[in-house]
C-alpha cells in the first residue's frame, strides 16, 4: 500500500497523482508490465502508457524489452528525484521573470494614473470633522502636545474635559516652554474648581485674559492649525462639532481676532454681582 504522504511529497516536486503513484509502484520490484503497474498503482488502464511515457521523459523510469514484452522498471531515486527539483526550480525561475516583467508593465501603465491623480488635491483635504467628544479630546490633545511655539485659546463652558484632564492637556506644552495663552469668560471664574484650574495654570506658565464673552470654543496651534469647537444651538443638551483645520489664511485671521480680545481683556475677572472681587 502506498504511502500517502510519499505521494504528497512527489507531487509537491511536480509530478501528477498518476505518476507520483507508478513511480512509488517502480520502486517495489525491478520489471513491470503496463497492465501490472495499472493495476499495483491502481491507475486506469487507458491513461498507464501517457504515465509511463511522462516518466520516462523527466528520468524517472527505465524501459527496457524481454522479447517482444515492454518492461519498466524505476530510475535510481538519487538520481532522479534531484533533476525533479532541479527541473521545479526552473519552473519557478521563469515564472517569477514573467510576473517580474508583468510587474514592470504594470508600474509603467499605471503610474501615469497614480501621478495625474495625486496632482488634483482633495479641495477640502485641509478640514477634518469631529463629531464623536473622544475624537475631539484626541485631536486636541495631539495637537497640543505636538505644539512647537504657541498655543492660543478662547476657553467657555461647557469643557469636554475633566479637571484632571484639562490640567494634564496644558502642563505638557508649558513644561516644553511654548507660549500659552488663554482667553476665558468672566463667569467662568465664579466656578470654585475652575478657579482652583486657573491659579495652577498661572503658575506654571500659562498667560491669562478675561472678557465678557468669546464667540466659540478656539484652540490656535502655532498660528498654523486651528481646532474649532462649535456648539449645536438647537441641542438643549451642549453637544459639540469640532472643525480641524490646516489653512495658514484662517490661522492668521483668528490670531489677529485673538490678539484683538486679548488687549480687549483683563487680566483679572470682574467683580460679581455680589460686589466680591474673585481675585
Amino acid at each position: 500500500m502506498q504511502d500517502s504522504q510519499q505521494l504528497e511529497n512527489l507531487t509537491n516536486l511536480g509530478l501528477t497523482r498518476y505518476e507520483a503513484a507508478v513511480y512509488l509502484a517502480l520502486l517495489e520490484r525491478q520489471d513491470f508490465t503496463p497492465s501490472q503497474l495499472a493495476t499495483s498503482a491502481q491507475v486506469p488502464r487507458q491513461r498507464i502508457y501517457d504515465v509511463l511515457a511522462s516518466l520516462g521523459d523527466r528520468g524517472l523510469s527505465i524501459e527496457r524489452y524481454s522479447g517482444k514484452q515492454r518492461l519498466f522498471g524505476a530510475a535510481d531515486p538519487a538520481n532522479a528525484l534531484p533533476g525533479l527539483l532541479q527541473a521545479k526550480q526552473r519552473q519557478y525561475e521563469a515564472e517569477l521573470a514573467r510576473q517580474q516583467q508583468q510587474t514592470e508593465k504594470m508600474v509603467a501603465a499605471l503610474a501615469p494614473l497614480y501621478a495625474a491623480g495625486h496632482c488634483n488635491q482633495d479641495p477640502l483635504a485641509y478640514i477634518e470633522v469631529l463629531s464623536e467628544p473622544s475624537r475631539i479630546v484626541d485631536r486636541g490633545t495631539h495637537l497640543a502636545q505636538s505644539a512647537q511655539q504657541s498655543i492660543c485659546v478662547f476657553f467657555t463652558y461647557p469643557s469636554l474635559l475633566s479637571h484632571e484632564a484639562g490640567l494634564k492637556l496644558v502642563q505638557n506644552p508649558l513644561n516644553r516652554g511654548i507660549s500659552y495663552r488663554t482667553i476665558y469668560e468672566h463667569n467662568v471664574w465664579q466656578d470654585p474648581s475652575s478657579r482652583e484650574f486657573i491659579h495652577q495654570c498661572q503658575k506654571w506658565g500659562q498667560q491669562v485674559r478675561f472678557v465678557p464673552e468669546t464667540p466659540f470654543k478656539m484652540q490656535l496651534f502655532d498660528e498654523r492649525v486651528t481646532l474649532l469647537s462649535l456648539q449645536d444651538p438647537l441641542e438643549s443638551i451642549p453637544r459639540f462639532t469640532a472643525l480641524s483645520i490646516t489653512h495658514p489664511g484662517l490661522a492668521k485671521m483668528l490670531k489677529i481676532a485673538f490678539e484683538t480680545l486679548w488687549r480687549q481683556g483683563t487680566p483679572e475677572p470682574l467683580e460679581s454681582t455680589d460686589g466680591e472681587s474673585h481675585i
